[in-house]
């Protein structure tokens, strides 16, 4: 990265960072639940592998023990690796053959089936996001032709960094990435490989800045991830049940629970990046009974309104404020002697 570059670029990232912290506080506030208390967390290993520079997906394997897979996002090659979760190794790679992957966000496995989101859009306008699907590879050196299951929204483009796969054949859902929290998607039961598989927003709020997102095993609850945070949400109702505060990562991308089902495993993009183990407390993921809300599909503005208070609104606008400070003082800096 040229230095000049790097000098502006990064005062204006921890500035963001900063603020993705007190959108999400205030998000949690929002949805009756304050963030809890920092989790217990270990390290269980570093990847140092060179070519797994910017992990964005994560799924823990329920057939082959101390595995799990990952991709990398927009830029780089088509492939899926396995890792030693206990070492950090990679042990296999999987080459994807007639598919080009432009930004991969997120994975999951439900019964051997591994599958990969091609849904990352920045600037929402993408036209080709897809779902692919492969038998899970395990470990070795393979290369697949996937099935690809085409995306397109009921409202417009969607970035979407999480998907959460149900461990039944129930729907797919996508949650889109919104500094000032974003919703959840609901794809068709049954997809197409020939047509585009059109997801419906439904008034289910995400935190702001959504990475990732995974089901437990009985399908109950969705843990879902941003930077600083973790959500426990009720499948059925969508209510939040706890907030878990992640350890600082550098860029933490992703989540997957382990098949005990007594914890999860996080991840971050970059260079020798660790992977970070931690309890999930399923005595404290019980709700009581609340009316399901309703779960239609309104416009992308009714939803996000409906959801997002007018202090959030205010937070946000203050992210977006100081993050243009700390670019232009980062730019007057630059030209400094």
């Amino acid at each position: 990265m040229n230095p000049r570059f790097r000098r502006l670029l990064i005062p204006g990232l921890l500035v963001v960072l900063l603020a993705v912290v007190l959108v999400a506080s205030i998000l949690d506030r929002s949805d009756g639940a304050e963030p809890g208390d920092p989790v217990d967390s270990t390290v269980v290993a570093q990847i140092d592998d060179p070519r797994i520079t910017e992990s964005s997906g994560l799924a823990v394997s329920a057939e082959h023990d101390d595995l799990a897979y990952t991709v990398n996002d927009s830029g780089n090659a088509p492939t899926v690796y396995a890792i030693r979760i206990s070492t950090g190794k990679v042990v296999g790679t999987t080459s994807i053959r007639g598919a080009t992957w432009l930004d991969t966000e997120a994975m999951a496995l439900r019964d051997g089936t591994l599958w990969v989101a091609d849904t990352g859009d920045n600037g929402r306008r993408r036209t080709n996001a897809a779902l692919y699907t492969l038998d899970e590879p395990g470990p070795g050196n393979h290369t697949v032709t996937p099935r690809r299951f085409p995306v397109a929204y009921q409202d417009s483009p969607q970035n979407v960094e999480a998907i959460a796969v149900p461990p039944d054949s129930g729907p797919i859902l996508l949650l889109s990435k919104v500094g000032a929290g974003g919703l959840v998607y609901r794809l068709p039961a049954t997809l197409r490989e020939n047509a585009a598989n059109v997801a419906t927003p439904t008034r289910r709020a995400t935190p702001a800045f959504t990475t990732d997102a995974t089901y437990t095993a009985d399908g109950k609850q969705v843990l879902v991830r941003n930077y600083p945070i973790a959500q426990v949400r009720d499948a059925a109702t969508w209510r939040l049940i706890r907030t878990d505060v992640l350890p600082d990562q550098p860029l933490g991308e992703t989540i997957a629970l382990e098949p005990s089902g007594r914890s999860y495993l996080i991840g971050s993009e970059g260079q020798s990046s660790e992977l970070v183990r931690i309890a999930f407390r399923t005595d404290a993921a019980s709700p009581s009974p609340v009316p399901t809300p309703p779960d239609v599909s309104p416009s992308t503005e009714e939803a996000v309104g409906s959801q997002v208070p007018l202090g959030i609104i205010g937070a946000v606008a203050s992210v977006v404020a100081l993050v243009g400070i700390g670019i232009v003082v980062a730019r007057r800096r630059s030209r400094l002697p």
